[in-house]
């Protein structure tokens, strides 16, 4: 078990996902995680700054359910 590891991949989780949110609020008004968050709509169009902000809390989660899989 490496615990700074695990506080890395928490740390890469929270920020991409306050990114990802930013940009869905920014899509879809102050409700849209609320709205949108479960839907095809959370992704964004390919190219978009929303897609790209999907992608990376994506690549974030699967990097802490890894490290977290690991640490187990």
């Amino acid at each position: 078990m490496d615990p700074a590891r695990l506080v890395q991949t928490e740390s890469m989780l929270a920020v991409t996902d306050r990114l990802w949110r930013a940009e869905m609020r920014r899509a879809f008004g102050p409700d849209g995680v609320l709205l949108y968050g479960f839907g095809t709509e959370r992704q964004g169009e390919p190219g978009t700054r929303l897609r790209q902000a999907f992608e990376a809390r994506t690549a974030a989660v699967a990097g802490w359910r890894n490290e977290r899989r690991r640490s187990a």
